[in-house]
């Protein structure tokens, strides 16, 4: 009976060990699965998070980007709207404008190759120029970009109409700012005829004038034909730099009196006294 009872003794602690070892195993392998959906979850959130924080970071740079396109959109290279806030540009019209011997009679010193805006109205010089040609029937040749258009780049004046204003004041004070600032004392009524009724000298210049700037109409954007109607604000005058004060520069004052004009050329007479 003993020898039985042990027997079954042994039995029962093998059966329960395997229980328990069993038991053990069930419980590791539970555990082992939990944690490995535990952790493959937490790598599928990690791997999800960058796709759905990509979408506004997509935004931002598509909106990044379309405002640098706006930024990038050309500038007009002169704004006579910002002539009084703008101090670099304020000097580059003192600078441009000292290389004529002029400071107050004209708004802006422009380059052929520059474009400008007032007001609303942003203008190319160098269509203003092709219009002006085709006015006169001039052959127009467009060399963009070439070496020789960089080498041609000649400067044109631009004066805005103000209420009250006639052509013939408009050149008058240019030339009145020319002569004081060399010093020269211009009468008042110099460009008035003298007692025989005929042109003063300096009549004579400020009527070959006329013949040398361009009326621009900022509304129609067009040349104007009729220099002598001129709109307040709706109006700039062009001049040609080179022509006008190389003239001017030419001419001693002290000679002004000599000067004939036929409407088309103007020259000093010779003086024939010995």
């Amino acid at each position: 009976m003993t020898k039985n009872n042990n027997g079954f003794l042994k039995n029962s602690k093998n059966d329960n060990s395997l229980k328990i070892i069993i038991s053990m195993i069930v419980i590791i392998l539970t555990i082992l699965v939990i944690v490995f959906v535990v952790t493959k979850d937490k790598q599928t959130n990690i791997e999800e998070q960058p796709i759905q924080k990509s979408m506004p970071q997509q935004k931002e740079s598509d909106e990044t980007t379309y405002k640098k396109e706006i930024k990038a959109d050309p500038e007009p290279t002169i704004n006579y709207n910002e002539l009084g806030k703008n101090e670099d540009l304020k000097k580059t019209m003192q600078d441009r404008k000292k290389k004529y011997d002029i400071k107050n009679s004209l708004d802006m010193i422009v380059d052929s190759n520059e474009t400008f805006k007032i007001k609303n109205t942003e203008i190319s010089m160098a269509e203003i120029l092709k219009q002006a040609a085709l006015k006169r029937g001039d052959v127009v040749e467009e060399n963009i970009g070439s070496e020789k258009e960089e080498k041609n780049i000649k400067q044109y004046g631009i004066y805005v109409v103000r209420p009250g204003d006639n052509i013939w004041n408009i050149h008058f004070n240019i030339l009145k700012e020319y002569y004081s600032l060399q010093d020269i004392s211009m009468n008042i009524k110099a460009d008035e005829p003298n007692k025989m009724g005929f042109s003063s000298g300096i009549g004579k210049i400020l009527k070959f004038s006329e013949k040398l700037v361009i009326i621009y109409n900022l509304e129609k954007l067009t040349i104007d034909s009729d220099i002598n109607i001129i709109e307040p604000l709706t109006k700039i005058i062009v001049y040609n730099m080179s022509e006008i004060f190389s003239l001017l520069n030419e001419i001693n004052y002290e000679n002004v009196e000599r000067l004939q004009f036929d409407g088309k050329t103007i020259w000093i007479t010779t003086d024939t006294q010995t």
